[in-house]
């Protein structure tokens, strides 16, 4: 099929900038190594800048990334069918260093694009809300992230602003990475269901966004974004640049600490957050569509803590968070907990592996007829090869899919392997 005029040309514009950064020093970099061209692993392992190339461009300006991330999960048992499907990201990333090309310091141009492939065994075969894989994300070519990012005071300040998810900063903790569930990977699900505009990656939305920490590593953050639903990304073919706000904005504040953070501190790593936020747009009442509210705001929770700690990293963690909406006109899931635990470094000589384990309950709106709960309960074990490549093996058990007693329980087998290049 003939590439769209669209993406030829944005195709060969990134041949043409990556063609004037390869200067003769790098050709010559390339042709006069012996290792070249090398083995795919030592591109990571040792290198890490593809036989000089990286390196070159680094030096220059400008970072370069790629990272290709995929689900296969099937559920021989529940739901509305049986099915096994395959979801899968391939994400390119750019960054371009103001420091190095302008003078500008701590200051960077971020650009992500990413391109979804297969399908969603939630959405194909289960029926349910939180989507057992979270890596499905459509099969479409789309910006995943367009920012300027800035940082100011010794790193104390940190702002961003541009196509943005919101879950980049807010309402969201690393570690959530572990588990395969749509739902905590990485912002929780019960949130998004009543907020579509309280955007996760890869999608986004226009906004500005900030943090200020402080040196005991309390920090309180802020957001302001777009919230009109037509503004979102995806919503033409990937490439929507649309900004009508039309009077739909969502706020969010989030304050929260680190204890543990530095090598020197008397505690355990940790992180607590407490969150609020408030979407100025207009919501249609829940069974009627006719009917419309003004506003809607919500409060969440997260919080986790080691409890046990081997040396470095390696230990015992857990976690737990609440989301609450609580206008139930309005809000498909009003309240909702999850809870859980990870550890890394469980087996014997295998030091960065983790074994993590979850539930996440959900519950609906009472003007939702027939629809109570949902409960999904995970099992994880993350092999974790190299610090650029993982294999996840995942099992979860899907409670009442939808909140709907007419679907059958659903046992759920997944795995998900990621790379970078």
């Amino acid at each position: 099929m003939p590439v769209p005029l669209k993406r030829r040309s944005s195709v060969l514009w990134c041949i043409a900038v990556a063609s004037t950064c390869l200067t003769p020093s790098t050709e010559l970099r390339a042709q006069d190594s012996s290792n070249w061209p090398l083995v795919w692993a030592q591109w990571h392992n040792k290198t890490r800048d593809w036989g000089g190339i990286r390196t070159d461009l680094s030096d220059k300006g400008l970072d370069l990334g790629v990272l290709y991330t995929q689900d296969v999960a099937a559920n021989p048992a529940g739901g509305m069918k049986q099915s096994l499907t395959y979801g899968g990201r391939l994400e390119g990333m750019a960054k371009l260093d103001f420091d190095k090309i302008f003078g500008i310091k701590n200051s960077s141009l971020h650009y992500i694009m990413y391109q979804g492939l297969g399908q969603g065994l939630s959405q194909e075969a289960i029926g349910n809300d939180f989507g057992v894989t979270q890596i499905f994300s459509s099969d479409i070519l789309a910006i995943a992230n367009l920012s300027l990012q800035q940082k100011l005071y010794h790193d104390q300040v940190y702002l961003s602003a541009g196509r943005l998810a919101v879950g980049d900063i807010f309402a969201r903790d690393d570690t959530f990475a572990y588990y395969l569930n749509g739902a905590l990977n990485s912002t929780p699900g019960q949130l998004l269901i009543n907020q579509p505009a309280f955007t996760t990656y890869p999608f986004n939305t226009w906004g500005v966004a900030g943090t200020y920490t402080f040196p005991d590593n309390q920090y309180f953050g802020l957001g302001v974004y777009d919230a009109n639903v037509d503004d979102l990304n995806n919503a033409e073919h990937g490439f929507n640049f649309r900004f009508q706000p039309e009077g739909n904005v969502l706020v969010v504040g989030q304050v929260g600490v680190n204890p543990g953070k530095d090598d020197t501190s008397q505690f355990l790593p940790g992180h607590y957050q407490l969150g609020a936020y408030y979407n100025s747009g207009t919501v249609d009442v829940l069974g009627d569509s006719t009917e419309t509210r003004e506003g809607n705001w919500g409060l969440y929770g997260i919080a986790r803590q080691m409890v046990y700690q081997e040396e470095g990293d390696q230990g015992l963690s857990l976690w737990g968070l609440f989301t609450m909406a609580p206008q139930q006109a309005i809000n498909t899931q009003p309240y909702g907990v999850s809870g859980g635990f990870f550890y890394q470094g469980l087996l014997p000589n295998r030091d960065d592996d983790v074994t993590a384990g979850a539930f996440i309950l959900g519950f609906y709106s009472d003007n939702l007829v027939n629809q109570s709960y949902e409960l999904v309960f995970e099992f994880a074990h993350r092999y974790q090869f190299r610090d650029w490549s993982y294999l996840t093996l995942d099992f979860q058990y899907v409670v009442n899919p939808a909140g709907n007693d007419d679907i059958p329980d659903a046992w759920v087998f997944g795995t998900e392997f990621s790379v970078k290049f």
